[in-house]
């Protein structure tokens, strides 16, 4: 009997040590000390042991709340961070001018370009082979066009917050400009593709597709991707 009584308690023990780490390692066990609050070789407080015993205690350290991280600019909060050209922390009025500064060079350097670009084509033959180039320039602008709805949220991150440089307050959300310029850029780019394929390898006595001026698709487009350039110049700047 007196066997019988061991072999009896030796396999309740061998049942009830993985319940009670089962027991100390769960969630949910209430906090107790660290120590087994009973004895094994009582069945009855084995019992008890297995309603009261709590988690270890490396599982129940506090884990800090996580704060949310904060990317330079990225979010209104990142766009508030100091910006890698330190525009941003200058005076509104300042960077106001700089904005503007940075389109005035764009006008005084493109309108004279265009202008000694036009003369050097009409009167020397060999400057009119870079419109070959024009169907490359095509596919890139439609190519970057595409992005804008693939990787919208990237593009909608540098989109210039309400109130940039102290008088940006364009209304739309990010996420409409983005998309209206991205469908903008692919039009364009496709029209330059397509007329200035036209324009470069078909024979001279075909005319390019005329769709919105005489001057034909290749030009319309280029001069509609010029504006276009012109437009998301704001969202360059504000990037940096």
């Amino acid at each position: 009997m007196k066997d019988m009584a061991q072999t009896k308690k030796l396999t309740m023990k061998k049942f009830i040590i993985p319940f009670l780490l089962l027991g100390r390692a769960s969630a949910f066990a209430p906090s107790s000390s660290n120590s087994f609050p009973f004895n094994l070789d009582n069945p009855t407080a084995a019992s008890i042991g297995l309603q009261t015993a709590s988690s270890l205690s490396f599982f129940q350290r506090n884990c800090p709340e996580t704060e949310p991280t904060i990317v330079q600019g990225v979010g209104e909060d990142g766009c508030a961070i100091e910006s890698p050209s330190k525009v941003n922390s200058l005076p509104e009025p300042i960077q106001a001018g700089i904005v503007l500064g940075i389109f005035g060079a764009m006008v005084v350097a493109t309108v004279p370009f265009s202008g000694f670009l036009s003369s050097m084509t009409t009167q020397y033959e060999w400057v009119q082979t870079w419109r070959y180039s024009w169907p490359l320039l095509g596919a890139i602008y439609a190519a970057a066009g595409v992005t804008h709805f693939t990787i919208q949220e990237e593009y909608e991150n540098i989109y210039p917050t309400r109130g940039a440089w102290g008088f940006w307050y364009l209304p739309g959300s990010p996420a409409f400009h983005v998309k209206w310029t991205g469908a903008a850029e692919v039009l364009g780019g496709v029209g330059l593709l397509l007329g200035g394929a036209i324009d470069a390898f078909l024979p001279v006595y075909n005319n390019i597709p005329d769709i919105i001026t005489e001057a034909g698709i290749a030009s319309d487009s280029a001069a509609c991707l010029l504006l276009l350039t012109a437009t998301i110049t704001p969202a360059n700047i504000f990037m940096y």
